[in-house]
């Protein structure tokens, strides 16, 4: 583009801001331009809980780990062979016709119809005008959530939640999430075969992050973990601090009293001031 344009090689800089799965996705971004000999435009990163390490994951998303596994092989193995006949022709329609041109299972993880995304929606807004329903939802998401205290009931009235779509999550991030929790590594996702990952990465093993940290050196990046948060525990935050300052980057850390998704749609003044007060740096 800068060819076509007639820019110069590095016209701008950005200082940016990401949460939670978009700090590990400019963590890869920055690392692998670098290894590509390429430049990353990034001045400064700041980091609002971010994805990466999970030493530490919530209750709910441990019995995922054990039985994702056993589900994909059955996807991947048995449901591409013989479909089940009784079933929602749309799906088997995209089985049939997407999935099978995949390498591996690849699928949106959400609620898929019209009906049922209105019938989740609105009882999600009915909770919410009965007080009593809704601190007993909340509590019971803190619970399965590890005490995180953010306000899932409010994150799910957000605009963007509605009948008509909703945001999607891949069955390949949910592999991802489920690697990094059992590798205890950050790093990139495993095809599952060394030819499969020589063609992506030119290595048989994927790149582990941690071990690349040294390519942010001359990039300040500064973390920032929730004291409740705990879909992203401030001890996973911490082995990115550990990890960068071993490698000599410029980092930084602190923790503020909030959950998860706080830092989105709940942010206070002391976070906005600080935030500002980095981004107004040089």
């Amino acid at each position: 583009m800068n060819d076509v344009c007639a820019l110069p090689s590095e016209p701008y800089n950005l200082r940016v801001v990401c949460h939670s799965l978009g700090g590990l996705v400019m963590l890869i971004q920055c690392i692998q331009r670098v290894r590509e000999g390429r430049p990353h435009h990034v001045r400064r990163l700041i980091l609002l809980s971010p994805a990466g390490f999970h030493m530490v994951i919530p209750r709910m998303f441990q019995p995922l780990v054990y039985v994702w596994r056993p589900a994909m092989w059955y996807f991947k193995r048995v449901w591409r062979q013989q479909p089940l006949v009784y079933v929602w022709r749309p799906a088997m329609w995209y089985f049939q016709r997407v999935w099978r041109q995949q390498a591996f299972p690849a699928f949106p993880v959400h609620l898929p119809t019209f009906m049922a995304r209105l019938l989740a929606f609105k009882l999600t807004i009915d909770t919410s005008k009965l007080p009593a329903v809704g601190d007993l939802l909340q509590s019971i998401a803190r619970l399965l959530l590890g005490g995180d205290r953010s306000a899932w009931d409010r994150a799910l009235l957000m605009p963007h939640y509605a009948a008509a779509g909703m945001p999607l999550l891949s069955s390949w991030q949910v592999h991802h999430f489920i690697q990094l929790y059992t590798s205890r590594r950050c790093q990139l996702y495993d095809h599952g075969s060394a030819a499969a990952n020589v063609a992506a990465y030119q290595q048989p093993q994927p790149p582990v992050l941690s071990e690349c940290f040294h390519a942010l050196r001359g990039v300040p990046v500064h973390l920032v973990a929730g004291q409740h948060d705990g879909v992203i525990p401030p001890v996973n935050i911490r082995c990115h601090y550990e990890a960068m300052q071993a490698a000599g980057v410029d980092v930084s850390y602190r923790e503020f009293d909030y959950g998860h998704m706080d830092f989105t749609f709940s942010a206070k003044e002391e976070l906005g001031y600080y935030v500002s007060s980095l981004l107004s740096r040089t």
